[in-house]
């Protein structure tokens, strides 16, 4: 075969492959081709609620307030996040008189299993651990308690991805268990409450107290 036919064969060649890539490579997203790999960091800011079962207040309490989370990519279905929330209630509390202001604020290390791993719309399940420092005021006694508490959550969240910006909405449960040996008591050191004489006490003995913490926030990959 002559140099001018194996030139025209090998630019043949050439063109056909062109030809062929190229329609791939400009083929619109269909939503399911995202590349898991692309911005395997992760950050951001989140909004969270946490509905807390504890009597030193009252069942079913509500909490509200703000977080932040980092995420990385480990592999094509798993992930580990590291999150901080800190959240308030300042409601009158049905189990003793005046207001009861209570602050918690979880911080958690959890793994993630991305359910579809290439999709810009994700699922995943969670389960991890961590730790929460808590602070309840009760006004009318002039007193609060500090306290941590262990914490183990599990859960379910949804993800969608458009470009570097991922929307991310979680639902977890929290269990935290409380040893009444890591009770602090003591007076409200900035003196704003009201206090006087009420026949009610708190309870500062072991406990296990379960949550329901929702979550919204966005978050960039990098």
């Amino acid at each position: 075969m002559s140099i001018r036919r194996l030139a025209a064969l090998g630019f043949a060649l050439t063109a056909g492959l062109a030809l062929t890539a190229a329609p791939a490579a400009a083929r619109p997203s269909t939503g399911h081709d995202w590349s898991w790999d692309e911005g395997r960091f992760e950050l951001g800011p989140r909004i969270s609620s946490l509905t807390l079962n504890d009597e030193d207040t009252y069942q079913g309490l509500g909490m509200g307030g703000a977080g932040a989370y980092a995420r990385y990519r480990i592999s094509r279905r798993w992930g580990i996040e590291g999150g901080l929330d800190v959240m308030v209630s300042d409601e009158l509390a049905q189990s003793s008189p005046g207001d009861v202001v209570r602050v918690t604020a979880p911080f958690t290390a959890s793994a993630l299993l991305y359910l579809f791993p290439d999709w810009r719309f994700q699922l995943y399940v969670l389960g991890g651990v961590g730790v929460a420092a808590h602070s309840v005021r009760f006004d009318a006694l002039g007193e609060q308690i500090d306290f941590a508490t262990p914490l183990a959550q599990f859960g379910l969240g949804a993800q969608y991805r458009f470009g570097s910006v991922r929307l991310d909405a979680s639902f977890r449960t929290l269990l935290m268990h409380r040893d009444a040996e890591d009770v602090e008591r003591g007076p409200i050191a900035d003196g704003g409450y009201d206090a006087r004489p009420v026949a009610y006490q708190p309870y500062t003995g072991d406990r296990t107290v379960t949550g329901g913490m929702f979550t919204v926030g966005v978050h960039w990959g990098l």
